[in-house]
């Protein structure tokens, strides 16, 4: 019967992400992280909360204590935020810091997640001085033993209970291509971004293959463990060339960014597995603590020495004897002499060949979409310039038809003025005309002596009641024989 430790005290440490909560006892690679720096993989975070749309929906399998879930939410702004993870002893910690820190709507699980298809695990295995790397695969290593979570979740079951998702990061220590297995169509998903964890092992090489395969951008981001800017400010490094890596599947690689630089992180887009191979083999793992002290041709000097197989210790301590010849003649006996060093330049030979055979490729990818491009521009062009020419000549003949027409109805407009006019000035000239006929007639009626009689009457009419009623009795009986 497997044993198991018994889960730390906790401890609470003031960090980036506000105070959380972590193991306590012996030592902890994370933890000691957050000690020293206040933080642990910001720049991957910033990294990547770069790329997130606004209250973006975000999945982290594999949280750990919560760094990154809580970086990613403070840094992007994120709407929701769920983290799961495996290990029994750390879920406390992880929800305790989500319920602490956590603005925006969250979701903690203790949950193993698996491929549907996968066996049973009994237990999951962890390195003594790291309880983040706990796993719980078939191929899973380490001293200390890992008891199994109480809830078993299938990955597709979690993606679907969460989402929809902008981002789902997996760092289940070799398990990610497994539990990419289980729901095959996210990779072809380009709502959703995924970031996976990538380490020196053979199993990153075949997850490379599966996002290659899916025909989405694939981009190699490795970062330096110290952060220059890191929260505590310190500038002692614990692991002067310690790098972490991941692989992200839905985003083209961009050009690295003035901070990204001056930390020394790397970036490169994958297009094979043998690019893979090379940045994994260009990414610095675990050098010496003294390099870091050494500039770039002291570094050269120790790599081409180790390369060929010299020890310092041993160096130039048993002097071959010095013989004449060309440079290919010292090459060839030392070679002869040497069968491991000529295995290892061999190799070397190979692998740089297939290096520039990698870049060939990519740089003939390359050439022949901007070829396609360039066709496309081009073919765009000319069917704009063709198009405009189109619009130019119809407007034109537009303009032509508006001219004429408005001009036709001018000259119609001018046509019926001046006949309105004409009309105008004769029926003035009748009336002015009768004007003057009435004013005649009316004068020549006030001349008269009917006129002055009844005017004469009319004003006595006015003043004796009875004659104006005779009079208009009269004036009607000669209206009714003027009409009978």
């Amino acid at each position: 019967m497997t044993e198991f430790p018994e889960s730390p005290a906790a401890r609470v440490l003031d960090t980036r992400y506000g105070n959380l909560s972590v193991p306590g006892g012996k030592s902890d690679l994370i933890t000691d992280f957050l000690e020293h720096y206040g933080e642990w993989a910001s720049l991957e975070v910033e990294y990547l909360a770069s790329l997130l749309p606004l209250k973006a929906r975000v999945l982290d399998v594999g949280a750990y204590v919560g760094t990154f879930g809580l970086g990613i939410a403070q840094t992007a702004n994120a709407a929701f935020v769920a983290m799961v993870e495996g290990n029994p002893a750390i879920a406390p910690h992880l929800a305790a810091n989500a319920s602490r820190n956590l603005r925006c709507p969250h979701e903690v699980l203790n949950a193993l997640v698996v491929n549907s298809d996968a066996p049973p695990v009994e237990t999951g295995w962890a390195d003594a001085d790291n309880a983040g790397s706990a796993s719980f695969g078939e191929m899973a290593s380490g001293a200390v033993p890992v008891p199994l979570p109480d809830t078993t979740i299938n990955f597709r079951a979690l993606v679907e209970r969460f989402g929809p998702l902008d981002l789902i990061k997996l760092d289940v220590e070799g398990m990610e291509a497994q539990l990419l297995s289980d729901h095959p169509l996210l990779l072809h998903d380009k709502s959703v971004l995924l970031w996976l964890e990538c380490n020196e092992t053979r199993s990153s090489l075949a997850l490379a293959q599966i996002l290659i395969d899916a025909g989405r951008p694939v981009t190699y981001f490795a970062w330096p463990s110290h952060n220059p800017d890191n929260y505590r400010g310190v500038q002692r490094k614990m692991f002067p060339f310690a790098y972490e890596a991941g692989l992200l599947l839905g985003v083209q690689a961009t050009p690295l960014t003035p901070q990204q630089q001056r930390a020394g992180c790397l970036i490169r887009t994958i297009h094979t597995v043998e690019d893979l191979r090379e940045a994994l083999w260009l990414t610095p793992r675990w050098a010496p603590r003294e390099w870091d002290v050494l500039d770039r041709n002291e570094i050269a000097a120790i790599a081409t020495h180790l390369w060929l197989g010299k020890k310092r210790e041993r160096f130039l301590s048993e002097a071959e004897p010095m013989t004449g010849g060309s440079a290919e003649e010292a090459t060839a006996r030392h070679a002869s002499a040497n069968p491991d060093t000529n295995a290892r330049l061999i190799a070397f030979s190979d692998a740089r060949v297939a290096q520039l055979e990698s870049k060939l490729a990519e740089l003939v990818s390359q050439n022949l979409e901007m070829e396609r491009v360039e066709s496309s521009a081009v073919a765009a062009a000319n069917a704009n310039e063709l198009r405009a020419r189109e619009l130019t000549s119809k407007l034109h003949a537009l303009h032509q038809e508006q001219v004429a027409a408005l001009t036709k109805q001018l000259e119609e407009s001018q046509v019926l003025r001046e006949r309105q006019g004409s009309m105008l000035a004769g029926q003035a000239a009748v009336l002015l005309e009768q004007n003057r006929t009435l004013s005649n007639a009316l004068r020549d009626v006030r001349g008269g002596l009917t006129w002055r009689i009844a005017s004469r009457f009319s004003r006595m009419a006015d003043h004796i009641p009875l004659l104006k009623r005779v009079a208009k009795g009269l004036l009607r009986r000669k209206v009714a024989g003027a009409q009978s």
